[in-house]
């Protein structure tokens, strides 16, 4: 889930007037909550928090006061929540609810009356932008030494092209990474809303992921020399090649890797931060290599 913050202290002087947060939350492509549709390709939800600041210098009221009005206006607009809102002294911070939200624009603005010149003699208001979110993207690695966190902060790579330390009236939108080995994540891709899953007595109810929970999957293949079941011509052996799936709790990982390590002699190797099981039978990657290794003389 994405977040961004931005504080009070960057509207500069004279700060008093009407302010507004314009963002726009927009989904990962794997999600089809119709919350966020709209005519463009890409879903996406834009909000605009409209807020005062009643002093001459912002104060922690003010982003309280902002707050407020944020979470009442994303109650009036939505059925669930959308964004969690918090404040620290004058910062506001912006967060999503879930795995699939990616916030893709947002500014502060203060409206200016004179923004706009009609012609030589009156102007119209309009909001002017003070404070830029910039997009950035995460580095990332895999540890489950760290509760399941995959990120590796930088000073943001934006575009993927280049660091970037934000400016004075800039700030970072740090991006959301899409959940995977989650309970949303389990229910959408491998649990079909069927009766036989769904219903009170179903077999699969134990199967089930805990809600809230995360989940490490684990992939085993494994091969197996099967004589006396391949053609007809002499000497010919066929290798059994299966896939096992396991999603086991973020929790019981270390457990399941140890338990499955123990089951034969090889020991489990490190590869990206994981412990990568090869035992079991033989490895199929090693086995398949040459399809003529395992021929008798």
């Amino acid at each position: 889930m994405g977040n961004i913050s931005t504080t009070l202290e960057g509207v500069g002087d004279k700060v008093a007037g009407i302010y507004r947060i314009a963002i726009y939350l927009g989904l990962s492509t794997n999600s089809q909550d119709s919350f966020y549709a709209n005519d463009m390709v890409y879903k996406g939800k834009p909000l605009y928090i409209e807020f005062p600041i009643k002093s001459e210098k912002p104060s922690a009221a003010d982003a309280n006061r902002a707050k407020s009005i944020a979470d009442k206006y994303m109650l009036f607009t939505a059925q669930d929540k959308v964004l969690n809102v918090t404040t620290e002294d004058t910062k506001i911070k912006f967060e999503g609810v879930s795995g699939y939200q990616q916030i893709k624009k947002a500014v502060l603005q203060k409206f200016d009356p004179d923004a706009i010149q009609i012609d030589c003699c009156s102007t119209d208001g309009d909001y002017v932008t003070i404070i830029e979110g910039i997009p950035a993207t995460w580095k990332t690695a895999y540890d489950l030494t760290d509760g399941g966190v995959i990120t590796v902060d930088s000073t943001g790579v934006v575009d993927g092209k280049k660091n970037v330390t934000p400016g004075a009236n800039q700030t970072l939108i740090k991006p959301g990474i899409e959940a995977f080995g989650d309970y949303n994540w389990i229910i959408h891709n491998l649990r079909l809303p069927t009766y036989a899953n769904s219903y009170f007595w179903s077999p699969t109810r134990t199967e089930m992921p805990a809600v809230g929970g995360k989940y490490v999957q684990y992939i085993i293949q494994i091969c197996k020399d099967r004589d006396g079941i391949a053609g007809e011509v002499v000497g010919q052996r066929a290798h059994s090649v299966t896939n096992h799936v396991f999603w086991v709790p973020l929790a019981l990982a270390a457990t399941f890797e140890g338990a499955a390590a123990n089951t034969e002699a090889n020991p489990p190797t490190k590869a990206s931060g994981l412990n990568v099981l090869k035992a079991i039978e033989t490895p199929a990657e090693e086995e398949l290599k040459d399809p003529f290794v395992n021929l008798p003389e």
